[in-house]
């Protein structure tokens, strides 16, 4: 099975009462479609991963940008992947808090005002995903 991973940004439509019901409702959602991967909240914005098989991952991704909890999604990362680097997760989530930003400076590329959809960005959020890849792990 070919497997394929994607990384989209976006940003919370409404208030943080509703960030419980989109991580339970993603994890219902991946696991009838064996997609897995991360979901990352900070300061109003939305860092996923999704990982699985293409045509999964894509009708996923769909899903999130007619969700109107997202709002301005934008595409970081599409790739074909040898492994899964959440295959334990069908969807692993993380809200960050300030003080976490505030230790992990690189990582406000992802979650402050504008994220330039670069090739750094991307990185960096690749660097982001496997630094919780690794804590879990």
């Amino acid at each position: 099975m070919a497997l394929y991973q994607l990384i989209y940004l976006s940003e919370l439509a409404t208030d943080e009462s509703v960030l419980s019901g989109i991580h339970s409702h993603a994890v219902r959602n991946n696991t009838a479609r064996t997609v897995t991967g991360m979901l990352i909240y900070a300061n109003g914005r939305f860092l996923q991963m999704l990982e699985g098989e293409r045509k999964d991952v894509l009708n996923t991704y769909e899903r999130i940008q007619q969700d109107p909890r997202h709002r301005h999604v934008s595409l970081v990362l599409q790739r074909d992947i040898s492994a899964r680097l959440f295959s334990h997760w069908n969807m692993g989530f993380r809200h960050l808090a300030a003080e976490e930003l505030r230790e992990q400076p690189e990582w406000l590329t992802c979650f402050d005002g504008e994220f330039a959809k670069s090739k750094t960005d991307s990185q960096s959020a690749l660097c982001i995903f496997e630094h919780f890849a690794k804590a879990t792990a």
